[in-house]
């Protein structure tokens, strides 16, 4: 029998996808996937939503197959976002204490201060993560509740969407009746769904490719440091070997999911595939290592921009624990040995740490990280016993809440 109140439901929108998610949590605060639904989505480009109705069908098939499996009815979800809309900065907040002892109201105003000006009108907060603490030049401090001191210093991670592009994807969730418990950055949920926490303190950058969008997410000493969404993903690579050899989007879909190899080296020069023609045309016969160099270019191009990237902002020689691969786009036979020769670092394809029990045998494939991981949030978000407070439906989480994030987090970490 499914207990309605203990209910988890994930909504992973994406360019190429929608995958819904329904778990509960079991005696031993452990998720178990009772439903799976997935659908195919062609109302989104790079992440964001262009078409309404096409992605409010997507989700709606998603949520009935999910609902169908699970022998339930879903009412709220929690809800990913991505696209280039997405930007995030580290922040810097300085307070008084005032009674010469770090209370609850001063860890408000340090997070107060920090935030100040630096939202503009047309963007929404989604998260405001703590980083770590400083009283009176006493560096890394994760948690200065009660300490004695003078002068309060806080460090955040601030990541705000695209109000437009945020309503747009509210749109499409509540034309399904479906209620938003929060709104979740994509490669933070799927951090938490494949990272492990000695990954997170020694250093790691997981890249999640997807469809329209590839996903940074980078973690030093236990926090969050760095997010990018990069507007490159599995569907340039399927452009472009449509266009190199001249075969319709679908076939080459199919190519890339059976055939391809982000690693020509490995390829063996005597193999070969079938590439079907457009129009009436006979398919034709093609080494299979010239499919390769054509996926290989996208993949070493992507990674080179990330290594670049990485260098810039100094976080490159803090990644002691590497790289982590996961999405769609981590399947893809030599996807991480090619990673390994443009970072020079250890490469691993990250998939979602959960139970194999029953469908998380199902779940567990790189494809469903971000979804797992916002199954993660919510389970996360009932134990801490905040799904009782009142909540307005359908609105993400923004400044009104940061201040409840904050307290949460704390109690979770320490």
């Amino acid at each position: 029998m499914v207990d309605a109140d203990n209910l988890i439901v994930a909504l992973d929108v994406g360019t190429s996808k929608v995958i819904a998610l329904i778990a509960q949590i079991t005696a031993d605060r452990e998720l178990e996937v009772i439903g799976v639904g997935k659908s195919p989505c062609t109302g989104l480009k790079r992440g964001m939503v262009v078409d309404i109705e096409e992605t409010t069908k997507a989700i709606q098939s998603s949520i009935k197959e999910a609902e169908n499996m699970a022998n339930c009815r879903v009412h709220s979800a929690f809800v990913g976002i991505a696209g280039n809309h997405i930007s995030s900065r580290n922040l810097q907040g300085v307070v008084h204490i005032r009674n010469g002892e770090v209370t609850t109201l001063d860890m408000e105003s340090v997070l107060d201060n920090a935030k100040t000006g630096a939202v503009l009108p047309d963007q929404k907060i989604l998260h405001l993560i703590p980083q770590e603490f400083s009283v009176d030049g006493q560096y890394d401090i994760r948690n200065p509740m009660g300490m004695s001191g003078v002068r309060l210093e806080g460090h955040y991670h601030l990541v705000t969407c695209g109000l437009s592009a945020l309503q747009n994807l509210e749109k499409c969730v509540h034309g399904c009746n479906i209620g938003i418990d929060e709104v979740v950055l994509e490669p933070f949920a799927a951090a938490n769904a494949v990272l492990t926490e000695d990954e997170k303190t020694l250093g790691v950058c997981l890249i999640d490719i997807g469809a329209g969008t590839t996903d940074l997410a980078v973690y030093t000493h236990g926090a969050l440091r760095y997010t990018e969404i990069v507007s490159v993903g599995g569907d340039h690579v399927t452009n472009d070997i449509a266009h190199v050899l001249h075969t319709p989007l679908l076939e080459a879909e199919q190519l890339k999911i059976k055939q391809a190899c982000a690693q020509s080296i490995s390829v063996k020069r005597e193999e070969f595939i079938n590439v079907p023609s457009t129009g009436d045309r006979a398919h034709r016969k093609l080494e299979r290592h010239i499919l390769a160099a054509i996926v290989e270019a996208r993949y070493v191009e992507l990674f080179e921009y990330i290594h670049e990237q990485l260098r810039a902002t100094g976080l490159f020689d803090y990644l002691s624990a590497g790289i982590v691969l996961t999405g769609g786009g981590a399947r893809i036979e030599g996807a991480a040995a090619v990673a390994e020769s443009i970072f020079g670092i250890q490469v691993r394809v990250g998939v979602p740490n959960l139970r194999p029990e029953g469908n998380g045998q199902i779940v567990r494939n790189p494809v469903y990280a971000t979804s797992v991981g916002l199954l993660m949030s919510g389970r996360d978000k009932m134990l801490e016993g905040r799904a009782t407070q009142p909540k307005k439906r359908g609105k993400a989480l923004g400044a009104e809440g940061i201040v409840q994030k904050l307290r949460a987090w704390l109690e979770k970490h320490f």
